[in-house]
């Protein structure tokens, strides 16, 4: 959940051993190469863990933001796509395809978009710590899915 990533059926992808320690550690099973030209770079990776559930993540960044197309399968009743925001007023607005989500100060624009239903979009308080033992309190904004397919983001950014 502290990461812009995918969670599958409110579990970690790998199950906890102790407090520091977790098993069943994740194995890359799809892989695409790093592609750089002139003006992106783009790659993609992938892995099904022990439950079987599956997460190939495609990545194309550009000079004035990104693109990440993740794909999900093999969860029982929801996964979460978690990106966590730059502090500030966020402005969530439904679109015919989507869902777009502005910072009224910077110009920054998040839009989503889904192959199956999205049945909720919040943004919760999350935590940030770049440093041991001090953590301080950062938006994050939530999609939930309850089937299989495939969520793509973008984010623009303008200067």
């Amino acid at each position: 959940a502290g990461h812009n990533t995918v969670q599958f059926d409110d579990r970690d992808q790998m199950p906890r051993l102790s407090r520091f320690l977790f098993g069943d550690w994740l194995k890359t099973d799809f892989l695409v190469p790093l592609v750089e030209d002139g003006s992106s770079s783009q790659f993609a990776a992938g892995y099904t863990d022990a439950k079987g559930v599956g997460h190939r993540r495609h990545i194309l960044l550009r000079n004035n933001g990104f693109f990440v197309l993740d794909e999900v399968s093999g969860f029982r009743q929801k996964a979460v796509l978690r990106w966590r925001l730059v502090p500030g007023d966020w402005r969530v607005v439904s679109t015919e395809d989507g869902v777009q989500v502005s910072h009224s100060q910077l110009q920054l624009v998040l839009s989503i978009k889904s192959s199956v239903p999205i049945v909720r979009v919040e943004i919760i308080d999350g935590w940030e710590s770049k440093y041991y033992l001090e953590r301080n309190v950062m938006p994050v904004i939530e999609f939930e899915v309850k089937q299989p397919g495939t969520l793509s983001t973008e984010l623009n950014w303008f200067l």
